[in-house]
Parts: structure tokens; C-alpha cells; sequence
């Protein structure tokens, strides 16, 4: 095969410098063959020019060479019959310009230079100055070497020329199809334009045109799909085997992609693992195969020459035949020898040699003693090893035992075992720790001359360390189900939680929980082993210990059977036990069912505590029985047959299970509490849902019967292309798995492939791809525009959001690496093609798109509600915010669907400018920003003063129910709100001594408040007190109803009026009253109280007995009025008359439940009451000022004449007394309102107190007869209207007030 960038024998196609390094020009005779091209080239080809000697010289050779054997010349025909022929004009210039082409790899034209024509195989030495690896071919022979085909060399218009000489050219009938639709193809996939043409002796002729890497592909695809196959084997040294395949075969398969072959390569074998002692890794070598085509074969074994080179350079050695108890010496104190032979090699490694497993006093050695490096730098490193081992067994060492209790040996180990080194290098020997029953001791070893130093050091040190072991079961001495079950579920939890990692590192001690051992047996004691140097901190530890267990009582801890195969649901079930401060311990054994719940909350309360881990059993088992039912079921099959099902590394039974349910071989194991199945040793049980249960039986008995099951097949797999890098995964990962679980060999290149393996493993495997190849051909990948400041929201608090839209879509959504977030963190999101504006969502088509749907419609929720605001305020100004006005900020935030931004109150006398941030839509912004603005003007104008005031005033300052100091903030022009007061005055509690009044808020105000403060307190300190002698039946003139008239009397006169209290039982009310106040305000305020009590003059009228009590209801009027009391010189009331009873009426009201039309709406009862005139008179008298007096009586004498004319009595009877309400009115005013108009006296049924019935009664009427119906006309008035009118009604719309 060869390869150049031009074509000498096929000018048509080549440029005039194609061949610049030889200085090539076109022929002088044409070719005689058919061109064809898969590209659009038309360009016209130059005129040829003189050749060069060289290429004289070339054609000569050419001319001289024998004509293509058959096969090529078929080809050659095929080729021709399927391209395109060229135009006349082109053959005749091709004529003229052509020349036959002189083949410069040809060995007869251009023999080697005392090349010898064969090389014998010889053994190589693989190192720094190693010789190239011999290379054995297909047929067995070997060969010098294997050699890439001539390098390519890029002409000057970006092509390259592939050339194929016939005893290159795969047979045709090998090719899956005509070379021209091959070169289409390849086309195709490439990108790129090829030109095929072939010369006269039967070389086919590529010419590659486009970009680099495209002609690369392009030129490694005709090699792939065109040339002969190729196999080879190349011998290498087993020690870079794991170099060669790399980590999970990546390496391997990157090779192979590179080169478009297949590498085989063994696996390690037992005559490696048992090499001789002594031998070096690199003397060992294995075979590996490659196959594929000559180009890509020999590129294979160039690039794995490459890897050998430069991986055996170094090489290891190991040694093996040196005791282990001489480690300590070769290591050194401290490791110092290994640290000097370091310097020579790259890594001397020599186990440690803490413990000795034998019953002798010394065991092997864990491992050898492994020197990497130079090979000639191991060699000495080796000889100096053994020469130092050999001298320490010269010197006779010896031994003797130190006790030292076994759970102090970890002391001396720990810290890769920093105390016996530090003993090895005061004293020259080490310490090994025996097992058996020598465990509480330790073996001296070495010089006999230092070993009783080495005792005596080694005692020192045991000593220094203090040992405690509780058991920690005493603390549960009434446990249910025994004291070791719950101290064994408890210690679980402590080392789930770290506590026992946290007591280490709080006290500086040691804590040796117990064994796994130990911990299950319910029969050993539960010892948690602490060590320390210092006996205080072991007391801390010991206590806190205790103290930890006796915190987890039993009734902290609960337990329940779960199905094990639903324990993996659970553990997967994010939040199931909805947030819940439970700890779920799961068992160590898969076949386990028993789960322990163990509180893990704040509570001590027996009771909470139960009812939290009740309620967590609740939720873990309907959980649990929501999975699907396990069933069990068991086969017999011979157990020489279990072998074959399994399969090496039970890779056959993955195939045949494709469910992972659970399958067990030979004798049934027994699940804990229940017996064990029936079984023998050929039993398999299976046990899983009872669908996947049925199909592994079912499969297994189908891959027995079928003929010969474990035969090896090889089949091909077919796919499409684009999801070759998909299918293989990253390094291999997908492929890697199918091969350890199903132990298949897949191999896919370009949509090619082939899967080898036992049957039921290739259909497993061909199924498990063609569904990774489905769900493929669903994905989509969706980019979305979304500006950065939008990306926080849509992935949520710790990405919240952004995970339950990848969980409701199954999809995967990538944002870029500058949206900071702990999401984009675990997801590693983005990449280097990634704006940092796009948001990328992978998965299934429906799930991108409904993903994409809800990201942009909450994009366009979030853009408008983007607009922002801010408000600068002092940091100082914020504390007073929240003082001032934190209702009104709490209200805003509730109705406002702007998001509000408020600083975190600063430190106190912080000077810091602070900005107060607002987002949302624009009116909710310009809403929130209005209202903001004026709480942090008004913080930053406030102030805080405060001033002492003798706590005497304070009452007076405050004033009955905060009269005073609402006048006092309001007249200052604060506000009129009762907190918003009391936040801007501020008095100190009755209890406390202090005197301190804090006055807050605007500069201005609270200057005006507090001048006005010292005002009053200046007035209290100047007042002066007074007693005026009143007579006691006198107080109440000074009183009033409620003290009304006491308080009137404080306001006009500002002064603090005292006046004795009446309704101390048995005690005499002293006549005397304290006004306390300004001197001249004293002295107003007596004058006016002395004119109060005087005895007024008094008027008496005569009113008929029969009317007293028709207007009695005017008293209160006239002493609101005219301030007239009225009394009856002590005469007994009158007996009030009876009214006329309202007579039955056979109808009754109709149910406020009936039909409207079914009844009247109504009873009306109207007669005459007039009563007798002959019963007397009754006095009353009138009290007050002259003046008063006659406007008093005048009011009683107009009174008595309108209730002399109410001698008609009306009852009037609704059926829905709830209506009775818009006849009184608010206050009241709607019935004095018809009072006025009818001169009637009306009385309006109440509800009773306390009670929620309507009330009960009709509506009585007195008056004349005109009056009581005019009374009635209104009243229906105003039911029918609900109360917004009054007017005349009659009977005739009863009707119409009935529909209402």
C-alpha cells in the first residue's frame, strides 16, 4: 500500500505542486484508464510541465513493471463501468499530458541499501535502550516489522492522495458493496470530496479534499472499508498489560476507535501470578493480537510500541524470601532507609510488620518487599535489601514477651505506628503484637543487648496509657427483649451518627467500639473500650459515655419486620417519614427483615416520644405494602447444573435474570424467625414479585434445555451510527458493564458491531442496547435563552425546583458552571460550549418539551415581575424601621406580592449606607416603593431622647385611659394610633425603680413631646391640694353616671378631683373631697363644685298618676338638656296601668321557612286604651336654675298633652322578628325618627341576653288612632325596604313585600 498527496499517473486529478518533495511534474503520456469522482470538482486541470529527472526516472521503472494480475484488472473493470467517464477533451489532454507512473515504494525499482531480504525473530530486551517487539502475521511468520503505509503529504489546495496498489485491494467479493457506492458513503460521513481514479497498472487513485480532520477520517475510512485484512501479534511485557487496556478498558478501546481494529489482549495467567522469586515484571511476556486493516494494524502496534516504551523504562522487582519481623529494620526508625533507597528509585514499599497471626512467635509477612524504578537502580536497591536481611539474621536477634493488654496495642499501631518506631529508634528493637492466647502481651525483637532497655520503655509507655471498658448494657437492666438488644441498637446508632468519632476528638482519647462480632451476640457483653494518657479525660469520656446511653432509653427505640427486598425502596425513598426526627437503622444481613427506629428529637416525653415512632412504623409499613408482593419459590435442579446457570462470575444468571430478583442455590437459607424452606442441596429458591419470579424459573429451565447452552457464538450487531459514542459510554463505561455482568465481548464501530458470548448472554446484551438505543432515538436536547439573573429562581433553594422539574419530566437539566449554586456544583452542569444565558434540558421529546414549556412560562412570570427598586437608608435608620413601623412592614409584605428586601438590622452605631430592595411587576413595585420610602424617611428623621421623671407623675403624664399623653403626642403632631403611641412614649414598668421616660421618633415631635412633658411635670411640682367639705348625699351631683360629671369637671378645670368611695361597707364616708392642681385652677374648680351642691330653688308640677309613666322617659332628657333633676318628694311610684291585650287571631303568621304566598305577611291589632282619669295626681319636682326650670316644665307640660291623646293601642306582629332591626336603626335613630313624625310611643321587643334567638313580641304602639296607623305605615315601610326609608304604607303592597 502506499500513500502520496498527488496522483503522477492521473494528472486530470492532481495540482501542479501535489508532489512538492520530489519535485514532480505531470508525465508526458497519459493514462489509460476511466476517472471518476464523488465530489462537484470542475476545475480544469493545468497544463503539464517538463518533468523532472526524478520523475524520468520514475516512468522508466514504471514502463519496465509487469501489467496488474487478474483480480486487479476485474477490479479495475468494475470501477471503470461505474464511474463517470471523463469528455472526450479531457482523454485527449490526459493523452498529451499523461505518463506512465513509476511506483517509488517498489523495492525492484528502488532496492534497500544491503537490506537483507529476511530478519530473523529475536528476543528482545525491553528498557530504555529496548529494540522494537517482534511481530508475528497472520499466516505465522514472523516479520521484521510491521510499517504504516507511506506517510501522506499535504499539497498545496488542502487534498490528499490515497493510493492502493492491487496486492493491497481487498477482493471484491469481500466488499459489502461496488467501490464507488463505498466512496460515497465515505463521502458522506466525512464531509469531505473524493476523486477516484487508477492508473494502468491496476492502482486505484483517492484524491481527499477538505479540512484536515475530515481528510484524516476520510483516509482512514478507504483503508478500513477498501484494503486487505490484517492480523498481527506483537509480544510485550506483561507488566504493562493494565497500561495498555487502562482503567475499565478505556485505553484499549480508545486504541481501537483510533485505529479502526481490534486488540485482544490476555488475561493475567497463572504462571505470572506465580512467578519465580527474584524475576522482574518486565521479563515476563504475553501476546497481543490485532486485526483489522494493514494501515490500521500497523498504527495499532506503532502506538502500542509507544505505551511500551515508554512504560518500561521502569520496571519492579519483588522480594519475597526476607521474614517479616526484619521489616522493622529494613524500614528503619522513622522509615528512614526506605526514604534514602528512595532517592535512587521511585518507590521502595515495605509492609509494615505490626502483628503476628501464627501461633509461632512470627507469621509471614502480609505482602513482599516491591522496588519500582530504572532496572539497573532496582538491581542495586535489591542487592543492598537482601545484603541488609542478610546481616540481621547474622546477628541473631532475640525476643522476649512485655505484658500489655490487647486493647492497648492499638495505641502503639496507630498513627502508621509512630510509638514503636519512636521505641526502634531510642532502643534498636520493635514490638510485635501476638494473637492467641498471648494477646495481652507484646514480643520484643532484636538486639539481645537492648531488648531489656526495650522492655523497660515499652512498660513505661503501656502504663502512661489509662484503660476503661464499660459495658454498656448495665445501663438497660429492664430493656424488653434483653439489656444487650437494645445497648446493641443503641451503639448502631452512635457510630451511624459519629458520636463515638466526636467523644475522640472532644476528650483526646481512644474509643474502640465493640467487634461486628460481638455487637450481634446477643450472649457477649456490649464493651466500649476508651484509652487515654490522661485520667481526667478518661473520667470525662467514661461519664459522657454513660451519659450518652442512659439519653436513648428503651422507649426511644422501635422495631419492625419490613420484606428485605422492599428495604432498598425505602432507603431510596427521599422524606418518607415526612420530616420526622427518626433514625432508620437497616440490618447488616440482605435476608435481615427486622428495621430499628430510634428517636432522634429534642423530646423526653415517654409518650411524644411513642407516638412520633409509632406514627414512623405506620408510614414504613403502608409504604412498604404499597410495593409489589414477594413471593418464594423453589426449583430442583441437579447441582452439577448450578455451575452452568451461574455462569463465571454469575454472568449467565444475569442473562437469565434480567429483574436482579433473588436467587439462592443449594440448601435453603432460613429467614430469621421462620423456618427454613424444604431443600436440599440441589434446591435453587428464588424470591422476588411473582411475575419476575415465574420468568427466571422460566428462563433458567429454557437455557437447560436448549443444545448446548454454554457454547460460544458471535453475532452482529447492527445500529445506527450517531450512538456509537453513547452506546460504548465515557471510557467505556456502558460496554465495560454489559461485559462484567453478562461476560460478553460487544464490539461497535460506526454503526457496526459484534456481541460474543453464551446465547442467553448475547440476546441479554443485544436487548439491553437495542432499549438504550430506543430511549436514544426519544431524546431530545432543547437549548433555552434564560438570563443569568433568572437562574436561582428556577433552580430553587439547594436546587429544589430545578430537581422536581428533572423528577416530574425525567429529564436533566444543565445550567452553566457561573450559576453558582450547590445544584450546579453536584450536577458538574455545563460546559465549555454552554452561554452563560443557556439553560440545556436533555431527555425524552415529551419531557423536553413540557420541561421547556413550564422553565419559559415561568421565565416570562419572572421577567415581569423583574422590575426593581431601591431605597438608600442609614444603617442606623433600619433599627428604627422596624421600632416605628414593623406593622406596617408586615402588612405590606402580606397584601404586596412584591418581594421586599430589608437589610439585617446592623451593629449598633454602624454608619454603613444600606439599600432597601424591592422586585416584582411595576405597580407592585411603585406601591411598595411609595409606602417604603415614607418608614425610611420617617426612621432616618427619628430620634430617641429620654428624660427622668419622678415616677409619682407618670400616672398624671398618662392620664385616665392614656387621655393625657394622646393629647400630649397628638398635640406634638404625632400620631393618633394607640401603638404607634405607645411605641413613641415608652414609661418603664410599675415593678421596676427606674424613672426613665424613652420618647422616639421625628426630631421635631419628639422635642414638642418632651417640652410638653416638663411642662405638665413643672405644673405637678407647683400644685397644691385642697379638701372642700361636701355633703356625702351631695357626692353623686359631683359624679355623674360613670363619673361623667367628675371627669368633665378634671377637663374644664384641669385639676385631679378625689372623692371619697360609698360602697365600703361599714364604714363612714367622709364629706370631704381633695382638688388637686394649679393654685388659680383650685380655686375655679371650687368655686364651680360649691355652686353645684347649693340647694336649688325648685318647682313642682302635677301630673296625672295614669301618665306618669308615659313620659318618665323625658327625665333623662331634661337633666341632659337643661341639667333639672327631677325627684317625687319620696312619694311611691305609681303602679303602671295595663294596656289592652292584643285579641287572638285564628290565623297565624306564616314560618319565615313558608312559602311566601301561603299567608299574610302580618298581624295588625288595633283598639282603644284609654284608662281611668280619676286616680290623681303624682308630683314632680324640678331642680335647678331658674332659667332651666321653666324650659323643663314647659318640655313635661307638652309631654302630658300628646300622651293625653294616646288613648289607641296598636300591636303589630312580623313573622321574621329579625327584621325588627331596621325599625330601630343604628342607635336607635330610626325609631326616635318615627317618634318625632307620628307622636306615638313605640316599644320594639329585644332580644334576650345572652341569647342568639330573634326576639319575641309584637311591635306595641300608643297614640292616637290616626297616629298608631301612620306608626304602622312607616314600620312596614321600612321592612319592605330593608331599612333605607320610611314612608305611608297600606295593606295593597303586601304582595310586592312579601316577594322581598
Amino acid at each position: 500500500m502506499a500513500e502520496t498527496n498527488g496522483t503522477s499517473g492521473a494528472p486530470t486529478l492532481v495540482e501542479e505542486n501535489a508532489f512538492p518533495a520530489l519535485e514532480s511534474v505531470a508525465p508526458e503520456k497519459p493514462v489509460e484508464d476511466v476517472v471518476a469522482s464523488t465530489g462537484d470538482d470542475n476545475e480544469t486541470p493545468e497544463a503539464p510541465k517538463e518533468l523532472s529527472a526524478a520523475e524520468k526516472l520514475k516512468q522508466q521503472h514504471l514502463a519496465a513493471e509487469e501489467p496488474a494480475d487478474a483480480e486487479a484488472k476485474t477490479e479495475e473493470s468494475q470501477a471503470s463501468g461505474e464511474a463517470t467517464a471523463v469528455s472526450e477533451k479531457s482523454a485527449r489532454k490526459q493523452k498529451a499530458a499523461a505518463a506512465r507512473v513509476l511506483d517509488v515504494s517498489s523495492v525492484e525499482a528502488f532496492p534497500s541499501l544491503g537490506a537483507p531480504t529476511k530478519v530473523a525473530p529475536v528476543t528482545m530486551n525491553w528498557g530504555a535502550k529496548m529494540a522494537a517487539p517482534p511481530v508475528n502475521g497472520s499466516n505465522g511468520t514472523p516479520e521484521a516489522s510491521a510499517r504504516a503505509p507511506t506517510a501522506s503529504f499535504a499539497g498545496n489546495a488542502g487534498q490528499q492522495t490515497v493510493e492502493l496498489t492491487p496486492a493491497q485491494k481487498r477482493p471484491a467479493s469481500e466488499l459489502r458493496k461496488p467501490v464507488i457506492e463505498i466512496v460515497k458513503d465515505i463521502t458522506k460521513r466525512t464531509g469531505t470530496k473524493i476523486d477516484l481514479a487508477k492508473t494502468s497498472t491496476g492502482v486505484s487513485v483517492f484524491v481527499v479534499k477538505g479540512n484536515e480532520a475530515s481528510r484524516q477520517r476520510a483516509r482512514r475510512e478507504i483503508y478500513k472499508e477498501l484494503s486487505l485484512k490484517a492480523s498481527k501479534t506483537i509480544q510485550i511485557p506483561a507488566v504493562v498489560r493494565p497500561h495498555i487496556i487502562g482503567k475499565g478498558g478505556s485505553r484499549v478501546q480508545e486504541l481501537e476507535k483510533e485505529t479502526l481494529t481490534h486488540i485482544r489482549v490476555p488475561q493475567q495467567s497463572s504462571s505470572e501470578v506465580q512467578a519465580p522469586v527474584g524475576d522482574y515484571d518486565d521479563e515476563i511476556m504475553i501476546d497481543v493480537v490485532i486485526e483489522g486493516d494493514e494501515f490500521g494494524v500497523a498504527s495499532a502496534i506503532e502506538r502500542i510500541r509507544e505505551i511500551v516504551g515508554e512504560r518500561t523504562i521502569v520496571t519492579t522487582t519483588r522480594i519475597s524470601d526476607i521474614p517479616g519481623e526484619l521489616y522493622p529494620f529494613i524500614q528503619g526508625p522513622n522509615r528512614k532507609n526506605l526514604a534514602e533507597f528512595e532517592t535512587k528509585v521511585e518507590r521502595v514499599s515495605v509492609p509494615d510488620y505490626f502483628y503476628s497471626a501464627s501461633s509461632q512467635p512470627f507469621s509471614p509477612p502480609s505482602g513482599p518487599i516491591v522496588i519500582t524504578g530504572e532496572k539497573s537502580a532496582v538491581q542495586e536497591v535489591r542487592a543492598a535489601i537482601e545484603k541488609k536481611a542478610e546481616e540481621l539474621k547474622a546477628q541473631g536477634y532475640g525476643h522476649i514477651l512485655v505484658p500489655i493488654a490487647a486493647a492497648k496495642h492499638r495505641f502503639f499501631t496507630a498513627n502508621n505506628g509512630r510509638l514503636i518506631h519512636e521505641i526502634l529508634e531510642e532502643t534498636g528493637c520493635t514490638l510485635i503484637f501476638p494473637s492467641g492466647k498471648k494477646a495481652d502481651s507484646a514480643i520484643v525483637y532484636g538486639p539481645a543487648d537492648q531488648i531489656g532497655n526495650c522492655y523497660t520503655k515499652t512498660n513505661a509507655i503501656s502504663q502512661a496509657y489509662q484503660y476503661f471498658g464499660p459495658d454498656v448494657c448495665k445501663a438497660y437492666p429492664n430493656a424488653p427483649g434483653g439489656a444487650k438488644l437494645q445497648a446493641r441498637d443503641v451503639t448502631r446508632y452512635f457510630l451511624q451518627k459519629g458520636e463515638f468519632k466526636k467523644l475522640e476528638r472532644e476528650f483526646d482519647v481512644e474509643i474502640t467500639p465493640p467487634s461486628a462480632e460481638d455487637l450481634y451476640n446477643l450472649a457477649a457483653p456490649c464493651i466500649v473500650g476508651i484509652m487515654s494518657r490522661s485520667k481526667e479525660n478518661l473520667e470525662k469520656a467514661r461519664s459522657k459515655i454513660q451519659a450518652i446511653y442512659l439519653q436513648a432509653p428503651p422507649f426511644k427505640v422501635a422495631r419492625l419486620d419490613v420484606e428485605p427486598l422492599h428495604h432498598r425502596h425505602i432507603i431510596k425513598k427521599d422524606k418518607l417519614l415526612g420530616g420526622r426526627p427518626v433514625k432508620i437503622l437497616f440490618p447488616e444481613d440482605l435476608e435481615e427483615s427486622e428495621l430499628v427506629l430510634v428517636y432522634d428529637g429534642e423530646s423526653t416525653d415517654p409518650e411524644e416520644v411513642r407516638t412520633v415512632l409509632e406514627e414512623a412504623k405506620q408510614v414504613i409499613l403502608a409504604f412498604s405494602g404499597e410495593q409489589v408482593s414477594i413471593v418464594s419459590k423453589t426449583i430442583n435442579i441437579p447441582k452439577e447444573n448450578h455451575i452452568k446457570i451461574r455462569g463465571e462470575r454469575d454472568t449467565t444468571l444475569n442473562a437469565l435474570n434480567p429483574s436482579s430478583v433473588l436467587v439462592q442455590f443449594g440448601i435453603p437459607k432460613a429467614r430469621p424467625g421462620k423456618p427454613a424452606p424444604a431443600g436440599d442441596e440441589n434446591t435453587i429458591t428464588v424470591r422476588g414479585p411473582q411475575s419476575n419470579v415465574e420468568a427466571t424459573i422460566k428462563n433458567i429451565n429454557a437455557f437447560l434445555s436448549s443444545e448446548n447452552p454454554e457454547a460460544i457464538i458471535t453475532e452482529p450487531f447492527e445500529y445506527p451510527a450517531q450512538f456509537s459514542g453513547n452506546l460504548i459510554g465515557v471510557k467505556g463505561a456502558n460496554i465495560n458493564k454489559l461485559r462484567d455482568d453478562l461476560g460478553v465481548e460487544i464490539n461497535l464501530n460506526e454503526g457496526k458491531g459484534e456481541i460474543k458470548g453464551v446465547r442467553v448472554a448475547v440476546d441479554a446484551a443485544r436487548k439491553k442496547l437495542t432499549t438504550q438505543i430506543k430511549e436514544l432515538e426519544d431524546k431530545a436536547t432543547v437549548r433555552l435563552v434564560v438570563p443569568q439573573q433568572f437562574h436561582s429562581t428556577i433552580i430553587g433553594q439547594k436546587g429544589e425546583s430545578v430537581r422536581r422539574l428533572e423528577a416530574r419530566y425525567d429529564v436533566r437539566i444543565n445550567f452553566p458552571r457561573s450559576s453558582k449554586s450547590d445544584y450546579t456544583e453536584e450536577h458538574d452542569a455545563g460546559n465549555k460550549q454552554q452561554g452563560p444565558n443557556e439553560v440545556i434540558i436533555k431527555g425524552g421529546k415529551k419531557g423536553v418539551e413540557e420541561a421547556r414549556a413550564e422553565i419559559t412560562a415561568l421565565l416570562k412570570y419572572e421577567e415581569a415581575k423583574s422590575h426593581t427598586a431601591e431605597i438608600p437608608i442609614a444603617a442606623k435608620a433600619v433599627e428604627f424601621m422596624f421600632r416605628n413601623s414593623a406593622k406596617e412592614i408586615k402588612q405590606l409584605r402580606e397584601e404586596s406580592a412584591a418581594r421586599i428586601d430589608i437589610p439585617q438590622r446592623p451593629e449598633e452605631g454602624s454608619e454603613e449606607q444600606m439599600v432597601i430592595k424591592i422586585r416584582g411587576t411595576v405597580e407592585e413595585v411603585k406601591q411598595a416603593k411609595a409606602i417604603l420610602s415614607k418608614i425610611a424617611k420617617d426612621a432616618e428623621q427619628t430620634t430617641v431622647r429620654k428624660i427622668n421623671v419622678d415616677k409619682k407623675y407618670h400616672r398624671s403624664l398618662i392620664g385616665q385611659g392614656g387621655k393625657i399623653l394622646r393629647e400630649i403626642v397628638v398635640g406634638a403632631g404625632g400620631p393618633d394610633d394607640r401603638t404607634a403611641l405607645a411605641r413613641m412614649v415608652r414609661f418603664p414598668n410599675q415593678d421596676s425603680e427606674g424613672d426613665e421616660i424613652t420618647v422616639q421618633g421625628n426630631s421635631a415631635i419628639v422635642d414638642k413631646i418632651i417640652k410638653a412633658i416638663e411642662k405638665i411635670v413643672t405644673e405637678k411640682e407647683n400644685q397644691i391640694s385642697i379638701d372642700v367639705e361636701v355633703a356625702p348625699e351631695k357626692h353623686r351631683k359631683l359624679i355623674g353616671r360613670e363619673g361623667s360629671i367628675r371627669k368633665e369637671l378634671e377637663a374644664q378645670f384641669k385639676v385631679t378631683i378625689d372623692i371619697p368611695n360609698r360602697n365600703r361597707p361599714g364604714q363612714t364616708v367622709s364629706s370631704d373631697i381633695k382638688i388637686t392642681g394649679a393654685e388659680a385652677d383650685v380655686e375655679k374648680a371650687k368655686e364651680h363644685i360649691l355652686e353645684l351642691i347649693k340647694d336649688p330653688e325648685g318647682e313642682t308640677i302635677m301630673v296625672p298618676r295614669y301618665l306618669h309613666h308615659s313620659i318618665s322617659d323625658i327625665i333623662r332628657e331634661l337633666y341632659k338638656r337643661y341639667r333639672v333633676n327631677v325627684n317625687h318628694n319620696n312619694e311611691p311610684r305609681p303602679p303602671r296601668p295595663e294596656d289592652k291585650k292584643p285579641q287572638s287571631n285564628s290565623d297565624s303568621l306564616p314560618l319565615i321557612t313558608d312559602e311566601v304566598d301561603s299567608a299574610p305577611k302580618y298581624n295588625w291589632d288595633a283598639q282603644e286604651n284609654i284608662h281611668g282619669t280619676d286616680d290623681g295626681e303624682y308630683p314632680w319636682v324640678l331642680s335647678g336654675t331658674p332659667e332651666n326650670i321653666a324650659k323643663a316644665k314647659a318640655d313635661v307640660e307638652s309631654a302630658i298633652q300628646v300622651a293625653k291623646k294616646q288613648t289607641w293601642i296598636g300591636y303589630l306582629d312580623l313573622p321574621d322578628p329579625r327584621k325588627y332591626r331596621f325599625v330601630v336603626g343604628p342607635g336607635g335613630s330610626q325609631i326616635e325618627k318615627i317618634r318625632r313624625e307620628t307622636g306615638c310611643r313605640i316599644n320594639v321587643p329585644n332580644k334576650q341576653q345572652g341569647s342568639t334567638a330573634p326576639p319575641e313580641g309584637p311591635i306595641v304602639i300608643h297614640g292616637s288612632k290616626d297616629d298608631i296607623e301612620k306608626a304602622k305605615g312607616i314600620i312596614l315601610e321600612l321592612i319592605h325596604n330593608g331599612g333605607g326609608g320610611g314612608g305611608k304604607g297600606d295593606d295593597s303592597d303586601g304582595d310586592r313585600r312579601r316577594r322581598n
